[in-house]
């Protein structure tokens, strides 16, 4: 059944709770919420300019994919960089990514291949950098995986990387602009190369995890 209104305030809806989620996601990913950072609904409202409900619906999609932690009616604040939790979230990389991957070049998209060359271009040239264009381009090819349970899953393993790469000085390091070029370019391709490369990424990843894990014994 159409769910929509005469004036299409149902469209509206989704986009204003859809907006609000990425907005205070990338908050989260860039760190401007810091880490055991509280978030007050009265502060999320007033400044997002919107009611009390897509300020809470975001909020329980960000403790869904394990990026913020909230007690009913106590608290709600930015989860914690857990190492342990990272290493569990490269290890579900590992066994979906490929099966993705594998699913975008089966069938590709003249959009996304679009939208991923421009991406690869804005990073080459340095209008993007390379730790959020990595962002963007996982965030493309998830968005176009047929199966949607497959997709949620990767999307909430690789939020949780995703704020490890761009947080921790180590990690982001491992993000060099050609090595980001080069994954979205074979991405836009449809090659075998595209696997190949992001399994480099995961790989360095998982030892500068271990690393840390072990220095914090």
């Amino acid at each position: 059944m159409d769910q929509s209104t005469p004036d299409g305030r149902y469209g509206e809806r989704r986009l204003l709770r859809n907006d609000v989620f990425e907005l205070v996601l990338e908050r989260i990913l860039t760190g401007e919420y810091q880490p055991g950072e509280r978030l007050r609904d009265a502060d999320l409202t007033a400044w997002l300019q919107v009611s009390r409900t897509p300020v809470r619906e975001a909020i329980s999609r960000l403790a869904a994919v394990g990026l913020v932690e909230t007690s009913p009616n106590r608290f709600t604040e930015v989860s914690p960089l857990d190492d342990g939790e990272v290493a569990d979230a490269l290890e579900v990389l590992r066994l979906l990514w490929p099966q993705a991957l594998r699913s975008l070049c089966a069938s590709p998209r003249l959009d996304t291949e679009v939208e991923l060359t421009l991406l690869a271009t804005r990073i080459e040239r340095g209008d993007v950098d390379p730790a959020p264009g990595f962002h963007h381009a996982m965030a493309i090819v998830s968005a176009v995986v047929p199966n949607r349970v497959l997709a949620e899953a990767l999307r909430a393993a690789d939020l949780r990387v995703v704020r490890y790469l761009l947080l921790v000085p180590e990690a982001r390091e491992l993000l060099q602009r050609e090595r980001v070029v080069s994954l979205v370019r074979a991405l836009c391709d449809g090659a075998g190369d595209a696997e190949a490369l992001l399994t480099g990424v995961l790989d360095d990843l998982d030892g500068v995890v271990a690393w840390r894990r072990s220095a914090a014994r």
